[in-house]
């Protein structure tokens, strides 16, 4: 007995009973009633009958009533009838056809397009008569003023435009219909701009499509310039496809992404030419606005997936192609993506599975490693390298160019469905496809070749049809097989899949403001969602203000008064929640620990007070990782919030497995129409089945007789007769005469030898097949081969294609199910990569509002296409202060000063908070109260990086950390980082061996405190190779926690397997503490998000080069250190951080705390307290309290054990070593002998000397404690070297400058000629004669002068002695410069790495230590050696020995008293009168010279500087008197010099032989005769013969008194011993 129908059943029966018989004429009721109907009918939202009414719609019955509809007159008709007609009958049948259940459906794409294309008709003319009619009705409703009427408009309005823009959309010619753009302005005319805003997205796309622009205006900025719609690139720059002047690089180059292919082709992977990449300033991109944005994000996405696995491919290929005996190893590429390469491949055959369609089976040969091993240790190796496992992203390469990209599939067949009686699928075809082989793929059954299962990831007919062509072993091929380990084609293509779908319709919701076509300066205003303006609506927010009524009318002043008193939110919560409700497009930015999910949370929990008003759908709910998904969805489902589908398979939360999607839709029956649509679907697919069960055996093997015979009776039955019209056994054999004989290879080898001919192929298709020769036969064979092989593969394609259309279908049915559960949720919580997955579903889902979190580490392209076109309110929540979204090829990355250019690692969050030229700035909110850090850990990032950040009295409540005296320092080492080695995946990574057993040591005192449980205690380090090396120590001890992202960086890297030393080390050692001491360990970068009680982090670089690789970036620092709650120990070499801005701040904030700890190298085993001999813990180890190390409580009195092996307590070490001296110790009780900073000054040169162990002066230089005070005594003693190396220079340059001064006052003068010419004279006398009759200047600076002089006497030996000597005294002058002594050198390193990183820090006292005074010496001989060779030259040009005058001679020696002034300058302000004498002299000399031959001077000019020098004269004289021991015998040249002046005759300067004592005098200092002194602050100096001091005077250094008077020395000054002992040494 059949059940009764129900009452929609029985309605829509009536229904259909509406539609006319054939021929039968339609009544205008008839037709009103149907439609009205209709529309009754699927209001009551039963998706079956609703299914059911558009099927029929799109029936030839229903297609007939829709033209009665269309087609109907109404020229002539009053508008009111109009009206009525329209409310009637077309308003009825809009609402139907755009109902949202039915416009979503994938079922009813298929006839809801036949009913719209229906509506266009020929040339678009029924749609342009039924729109004219239904816009001017629309405009008469709008007229109408009652609020009912208005409702209706706004109905209408919205279903008019759903319809058109679906018309619009599937019918391309609309766009050349001129009636079309006028009924689209007519809408926007006709109908108020308020009726207007609930169609006002389908309005935009509509024009769009029509090309009448879209984008909605800006408010609050003023346009900077109209970009130009034409093309704009950078100067040089090869554009892509046929714009390119060379012609398209390869055949997928393309202009239009949309036309590129995912993954390269093979002329791709074979171009030299580079691809097209945009650079991110949109004025450069050759496409305007928004499909300039998608065009540059798809290039740069694909390039940074695709193009890596691209130049691996070619790499393979050439490798491939060159001689074998010139093969290099192949190996894993160090640079871009990793890969593994398998050898030898030949493709055995292809295989068909129900599911998972064609496959090919594959072989190769097996890996180095496997030689000599057995069936066991193979299958081992295989498991634990994860290597070629299900799902792996492969690529056939072969020697022929081609590359083919294939997945590695189950080899297990899938099992056939049961049929209703339970039975399987006939079994025929079990015995054929399903198990056509018995042996399946495998990799390590056989010893020498592995064999495996492949799946092409891409429908392309050529790929099938050269795998097919080259099947087989016969082929000498060379192939390879390239495995791309951790890359997965769903994590990419869905992407960039939907960028291009997304170039075609540019349907991006806020275009305006995330791609805009006009820049805009100064602030822009975000509108309110469209959804909320309409009129009436407000925020509930009760939910916010706990259960207390409060609205929030977007546009409208909101008093927050309730919220601040009722909300369990803080201020700045508050705000971001009210703005992002009042934005459109919301920007939230949480500094770590500021509660963003928890915000999150309230802005969702405030949405969902409104979803019924507001009409939202499902809010989805985006995020980067699984886990944080989990969090929030947790988050939500404790909070009460029902209604909540997670998508995708990945979630660990036990709380969220029965929210599945995929557990949800099983729950879920299927409607009739659904049900009859799947099997008609599985009819159609067993038709296909069949179909290549029949064509598989012939393309297996196309050469079996049976295949053959099968051929020649289908297309050649002439010769099928001749060869098979006697019949053959199934096995081909055919017997005459008692004899069988194989009647095809008979018939190819059986030729008479008499027939020799050799015809073509079309003539011999007509000859009897007993008349042809041996090589005609071998011909005609090959060619029924080849036809046949042809024939069945175009067969095989054709089905194929069938079969991949149904197995679309019927994912549609199945998805028809998913649908239906998404569009019941409140809550979608996906992953950005499952978003990009299940994007055909999720966009018709109709989603209003999308929340992302993790907004700043999410790649722009991914939040692009996260915006669904439904999309009116997006919230980004995140903060680009922390990580930046993970790309793979660092030449595209931000901080790459190449990469800049591109910056694909820029979230379009933080484009928008922080704009790239070209962009706009969008408004954002700032969390700004941190819950999760201790203050002084929060103030590493608060100083650093976020100024606002405030703490929670909370925080300041935490625990100390047990076992820990501090609960933050930075353990400071030199030990250095390991070397990478080659050829391994470690090369990939930075290890560094001691930071291993430091954090194992003190992750192990942690943990038995018996206080931390399950991941309290988390380990961070930035290198997946120390990560596995953390977790390869610690685990013989710990439960080990490390999160799926780090598993798969692992695994990606080919770091996660474990060598056979260390699982057998491991076997013998299984003992582990508790779950409760369970140990995170994780990178920093999958580790966002997360945080600990306590965080040790490994830093792991440390080189002399200071190269931070990964943490040189503040986004991973700040990450970093803002995880810990109660704790932070860092582990890591300062010196090597420091270059990088933020470390070295966050250093000097740890420095000035006290919280730098010198990392001391742990003991060795036997000096521990407990276990120690009795002889060690006898030993005497506090001097002053004669205590013992059994007695001294090592907490209390830490302990010092020095390389040597002897033991000293810290306070009796601090002592022996003067710390005091160097540092400020704590007078604090509690933190005794802690230094809490250094002394303002150190005394230089240390007196004694360096300090060694007091028990066997051993050297301390390995104690980091005192690493200052050996660093600063080694300065000083490279700086006694440095003085005593320096007077060892001086003495021998002073002594020849007085050789050579002698040598030139030889020359002959007219009263005293010599009675022969003198070495040099004849030659200097015909040099000037030849300069005669040129004009000699000598100008400029000195060098320039003394050049002009040499080269003019180049010839003449004269000059060559004090030539050389001069360019000596300049080099010794450079050596002895402050800038190369040793302390200025380290003085400049710092101030330079300051500089680079923007520090204004000063460094005070180090210049004190530089040595001047035999710079200032240097500098007094050289203006000697050059005045010297000055007034020789000018001396003998006056007269010649030939009696000529050299004529233009001129002098400007400006440059030479500026340079005497300096002299004069400093020496006064180091308050050295003998050299600023020394200086006053020379400026008068330089006068001298000068008078009689100035370049440039008039007379008067030349009278005012003489009087000039007789001042500097008069002054120097006065200098002479008041420090007479000083410039003894200096009078008598100042005598000299005003001589020069007054009589105009010059004088050579003579060395008085006061200077020469004190010349002989520090030649003698190196036998140590005692003229070496300190002044008070330790600055060497020297006194004359004596050996002690006579007068008193200032250090040239720091201006102290020196010297002193009757042999005794002034306060503070002693004898330089240390120096004396040196000058000795050197002596001897």
């Amino acid at each position: 007995m059949s059940r009764p129908r129900t009452e929609l059943e029985t309605s829509f029966r009536e229904w259909t009973f509406l539609i006319p018989r054939q021929n039968t004429r339609f009544q205008v009721v008839e037709i009103g009633n149907f439609f009205k109907m209709a529309w009754d009918l699927t209001s009551k939202e039963h998706i079956e009958t609703g299914q059911q009414i558009i099927k029929k719609l799109a029936t030839e019955e229903g297609l007939a009533m829709i033209k009665a509809l269309a087609d109907g007159k109404l020229d002539g008709v009053e508008l009111g009838t109009s009206l009525c007609i329209f409310k009637d009958r077309t308003l009825p049948f809009f609402r139907t056809i755009s109902h949202p259940d039915i416009l979503s459906s994938l079922i009813l794409e298929t006839p809801l397009d036949t009913i719209c294309t229906f509506l266009f008709g020929p040339n678009g003319r029924r749609a342009i008569n039924l729109f004219k009619s239904t816009t001017s009705a629309l405009g008469a409703l709008a007229r109408e003023e009652t609020a009912k009427d208005e409702d209706l408009t706004s109905i209408a309005v919205t279903a008019s435009l759903a319809v058109l823009e679906r018309i619009v959309e599937l019918n391309q010619s609309a766009q050349v219909i001129t009636e079309f753009t006028s009924i689209v302005n007519d809408f926007s005319t006709s109908i108020p701009e308020q009726l207007l805003q609930a169609g006002s997205r389908s309005l935009a796309r509509v024009r769009q499509r029509l090309g009448l622009g879209a984008a909605m205006p800006l408010s609050g900025g003023r346009p900077l310039e109209q970009k130009s719609h034409r093309p704009v690139f950078e100067v040089g720059q090869d554009l892509p496809g046929a714009f390119s002047e060379l012609g398209p690089r390869h055949d997928n180059d393309h202009a239009n992404i949309f036309d590129i292919k995912i993954l390269p082709t093979t002329e791709e992977i074979q171009s030299p030419r580079l691809e097209y990449l945009p650079s991110s300033d949109p004025t450069k991109h050759h496409l305007p606005g928004l499909e300039g944005l998608l065009d540059r994000q798809f290039r740069l996405l694909r390039e940074d997936t695709v193009g890596q696995l691209r130049d691996a491919v070619q790499m393979e290929c050439k490798r491939l192609n060159k001689p074998l005996n010139a093969q290099p190893p192949s190996k894993r590429q160090n640079n871009g993506v990793r890969n593994i390469i398998y050898h030898n491949v030949a493709l055995l055959r292809l295989e068909f599975d129900r599911k998972k369609g064609l496959q090919v089976v594959a072989e190769f040969d097996q890996p180095p490693a496997l030689a000599k091993k057995g069936a066991k240790e193979r299958e081992e190796w295989w498991r634990n390298t994860k290597q070629l496992q299900i799902d792996a992203f492969v690529c056939l390469v072969s020697s022929t160019g081609r590359a083919i990209f294939f997945s590695i599939c189950d080899p297990t067949p899938t099992p056939p469905p049961k049929r209703k009686n339970g039975e399987e699928e006939r079994e025929v075809r079990s015995a054929g496809i399903w198990k056509a082989f018995d042996e399946r793929p495998n990799l390590f059954k056989h010893a020498d070749r592995a064999t495996i299962m492949l799946s092409p990831v891409e429908d392309d007919s050529e790929d099938i049809i050269w795998i097919n062509n080259h099947l087989g072993k016969t082929h000498k091929l060379r192939q390879s097989l390239v495995e791309f380990p951790g890359i997965l084609l769903p994590s990419f293509r869905p992407t960039l899949q939907a960028l291009q779908k997304m170039s075609c319709t540019l349907d991006l919701p806020f275009s305006q403001f995330i791609a805009p076509d006009i820049q805009y300066a100064g602030d822009v205003d975000i509108p309110a969602p469209a959804y909320s303006r309409r009129p009436g609506f407000a925020f509930n927010l009760e939910t916010l203000a706990g259960g207390e009524q409060l609205r929030l009318t977007p546009g409208q002043p909101f008093n927050d008064n309730t919220l601040r008193e009722k909300s369990t939110l803080d201020d700045a919560q508050q705000l971001s929640t009210i703005n992002a409700l009042r934005s459109c497009l919301a920007l939230i930015q949480g500094p770590p620990g500021t509660g963003k999910s928890y915000t999150g949370v309230a802005i969702i929990k405030a949405l969902l007070k409104n979803r019924n008003s507001a009409k939202l759908g499902p809010i989805i709910c985006v995020c980067y990782t699984n886990h944080a998904l989990d969090q929030l969805l947790e988050h939500l489902v404790k909070d009460g919030v029902e209604q909540l589908i997670r998508l995708g398979s990945r979630s660990k939360s036990e709380l969220l497995q029965d929210l599945n999607l995929h557990h949800i839709s099983k729950e879920i029956r299927p409607t009739k129409i659904e049900g009859h649509e799947k099997y008609q679907l599985y009819a159609k697919l067993d038709i296909a089945l069949d179909e290549i069960e029949e064509l598989m055996p012939g393309l297996r093997d196309p050469a079996h007789w049976s295949n053959i015979k099968e051929y020649l009776e289908n297309h050649h039955y002439g010769h099928f007769k001749q060869l098979f019209g006697r019949g053959v056994d199934q096995d081909g054999f055919q017997e005459v005469r008692g004899r069988k004989f194989n009647i095809l290879n008979s018939w190819v080898k059986g030729a008479p030898k008499r027939i020799t001919s050799t015809r073509p192929i079309p003539e011999l298709l007509g000859v009897n097949l007993k008349e042809m020769s041996g090589s005609e036969r071998l011909a005609l064979h090959r060619y029924w081969i080849q036809q046949n092989t042809t024939e069945l593969t175009r067969r095989f394609l054709h089905v194929l294609d069938s079969y991949r259309h149904i197995n679309d279908s019927l994912k549609r049915c199945h998805q028809e199910l998913d649908l239906r559960c998404l569009l019941r949720a409140h809550i979608i919580g996906v992953t950005t990569t499952g978003l990009a997955r299940n994007l055909d579903i999720l966009r018709r889902v109709r989603a209003k509002v999308v929340m992302f979190e993790e907004a700043g580490e999410v790649l722009e392209a991914h939040t692009l296409t996260a915006l669904l076109p439904s999309v009116e309110h997006a919230i980004l929540i995140g903060d680009h202060e922390q990580l930046r979204p993970q790309i793979n090829n660092y030449e595209f990355q931000y901080d790459n000063p190449r990469g800049a250019k591109f910056s694909l690692d820029i979230s379009l969050f933080e484009r928008l908070v922080h704009p790239q030229s070209g962009y706009l700035k969008l408004p954002y909110s700032s969390l700004e109260v941190q819950r999760r850090m201790y203050p002084s850990i929060a103030e590493l990032v608060r100083s650093t990086l976020y100024p606002k950040l405030q703490d929670h009295p909370s925080v300041s409540t935490y625990p100390e950390v047990d076992g820990m005296r501090k609960r933050l320092f930075w353990l400071d080492h030199n030990k250095r980082e390991d070397a990478s080695p080659s050829n391994t995946a470690q090369s990939f990574s930075k290890t560094n061996a001691w930071e291993v057993e430091m954090t194992a040591a003190l992750v192990s005192h942690l943990v038995r405190q018996g206080i931390y449980r399950n991941e309290d205690i988390a380990v961070l380090t930035p290198y997946l190779g120390q990560l596995q090396k953390l977790k390869q120590r610690l685990r013989s001890s710990f439960a080990i926690v490390v999160g799926d992202r780090d598993l798969e960086d692992l695994e990606v890297k080919g770091l996660e397997g474990d060598s056979e030393e260390e699982t057998t080390a491991n076997q013998g050692n299984v003992r582990k503490t508790t779950l409760l001491n369970a140990l995170r360990i994780a990178s920093v970068d999958n580790f966002q998000g997360e945080e600990a009680k306590v965080i040790v982090i490994s830093l792991v670089r440390s080189n002399d080069e200071r190269k931070c690789g990964f943490l040189k970036t503040s986004n991973r620092i700040n990450v970093l250190l803002s995880r810990a709650r109660h704790g932070m120990y860092i582990i890591g070499n300062t010196h090597t951080a420091r270059p990088v801005p933020m470390w070295d701040k966050v250093i000097t904030i740890l420095e000035n705390d006290g919280n730098i700890v010198c990392g001391e190298i742990c003991p060795e085993p036997r000096y521990c307290q407990k276990c120690a001999n009795k002889s060690v813990k006898d030993t005497m180890v506090d001097y002053i309290m004669g205590s013992t190390y059994a007695e001294i409580d090592l907490d209390e009195s830490p302990c010092i054990i020095p390389s040597c092996g002897h033991i000293l307590t810290l306070e009796s070490m601090d002592g022996h070593m003067e710390i005091a001296k160097y540092y400020i110790i704590s007078d604090d009780t509690t933190c005794e002998n802690s230094i809490i900073g250094l002394r303002s000054r150190s005394v230089p040169f240390s007196t004694s000397e360096l300090k060694n162990c007091p028990m066997c002066r051993s050297p301390l230089r390995n104690i980091n404690r005192y690493g200052r005070i050996v660093r600063r005594a080694w300065i000083d003693e490279a700086t006694k070297k440095f003085i005593v190396w320096a007077n060892a220079q001086f003495v021998p340059l002073a002594s020849r400058m007085e050789q050579a001064e002698a040598k030139l006052r030889e020359s002959v003068t007219e009263k005293q000629a010599p009675k022969s010419p003198l070495p040099g004279q004849a030659e200097l006398s015909s040099a000037l004669d030849k300069l005669s009759l040129e004009q000699i200047g000598l100008t400029g600076p000195r060098d320039q002068q003394i050049k002009v002089v040499l080269e003019a006497c180049k010839a003449n030996p004269r000059y060559k002695d004090i030539a050389w000597l001069r360019k000596d005294i300049k080099r010794f002058l450079k050596e002895v410069d402050e800038a190369e002594q040793p302390i200025s050198r380290i003085h400049g390193l710092v101030q330079d790495a300051h500089k680079h990183r923007g520090v204004n820090t000063e460094i005070a006292d180090v210049p004190s230590v530089l040595q001047v005074r035999n710079r200032l010496l240097a500098t007094v001989l050289l203006l000697r050696c050059d005045y010297a060779i000055l007034f020789d030259f000018v001396t003998h040009g006056g007269g010649m020995a030939s009696g000529g005058n050299l004529r233009d001679f001129r002098l400007s020696l400006a440059l030479n008293r500026k340079d005497c002034e300096n002299l004069i300058q400093e020496s006064r302000s180091r308050q050295q009168p003998t050299h600023e004498v020394e200086g006053l002299l020379y400026w008068a000399r330089f006068v001298a010279l000068e008078r009689s031959r100035s370049a440039s001077l008039s007379d008067a000019d030349m009278t005012t500087l003489v009087d000039r020098a007789h001042d500097q004269l008069y002054l120097a004289r006065n200098i002479c008197n008041t420090y007479p021991g000083q410039t003894a015998g200096m009078p008598a040249e100042v005598s000299e010099a005003e001589k020069m002046l007054r009589d105009s005759t010059f004088y050579a300067p003579v060395t008085n032989l006061e200077k020469a004592a004190v010349y002989a005098a520090m030649a003698q200092s190196f036998q140590g005769t005692g003229h070496w002194y300190y002044c008070a602050n330790g600055h060497p100096f020297t006194v004359g013969e004596c050996g002690m001091p006579m007068e008193t005077a200032r250090c040239p250094q720091c201006g102290a008194t020196v010297g002193g008077a009757h042999h005794q020395p002034a306060d503070g000054v002693r004898r330089a011993e240390d120096l004396e002992a040196e000058f000795g040494r050197r002596g001897r």
